[in-house]
């Protein structure tokens, strides 16, 4: 087998009009439980999306299946995820993988390969939260979504800041 920058999938990513009517197709399909959290990041003491203090808004569900997991993405506010679903309309977005190296060298090798910069690159030092996708489109024909910490499988849904 090839040596390869990425080491175990993790989940399949899938941008929709509206969570909820989304996952009533799935469960049709006996596909649940889902976990539904709104995300927002002015929670987040430091969240920068590529690099600038941008308020993300989105509602989320998530669903453990196959030994993966399907993350729904219904964006709220005005993001790159909300121009991607005006651009594609709904459909699947991304995969998310662990990857052999660290992070930095995983984006460095990125865009040595392809000139691009992540698509999407979000950050949050004081919770420890960064992740990118990179624009595979061209060569693989899909976003790759890459984590700089130890993840199972992107934001917990149940995620909460610490109380003070």
């Amino acid at each position: 087998m090839m040596n390869t920058q990425f080491a175990k999938f993790l989940q399949i990513g899938i941008i929709v009009e509206n969570v909820e009517e989304t996952i009533k197709h799935y469960e049709e399909y006996g596909i649940g439980p889902w976990r539904v959290n709104e995300m927002d990041s002015s929670v987040f003491p430091d969240f920068t999306m590529n690099g600038k203090k941008e308020r993300l808004q989105s509602i989320m569900a998530f669903c453990d299946c196959w030994g993966f997991e399907l993350e729904l993405i219904q964006p709220i506010s005005d993001s790159p995820y909300k121009t991607w679903l005006k651009e594609h309309g709904p459909g699947m977005h991304h995969i998310a993988l662990i990857t052999r190296d660290e992070f930095g060298k995983v984006l460095e090798e990125h865009k040595e390969k392809t000139g691009r910069a992540p698509w999407l690159w979000c950050k949050d030092p004081v919770i420890g939260m960064e992740f990118a996708y990179l624009d595979l489109h061209k060569e693989l024909g899909m976003f790759l979504e890459v984590y700089n910490e130890d993840k199972k499988g992107g934001l917990d849904a149940n995620f909460k800041l610490a109380e003070e």
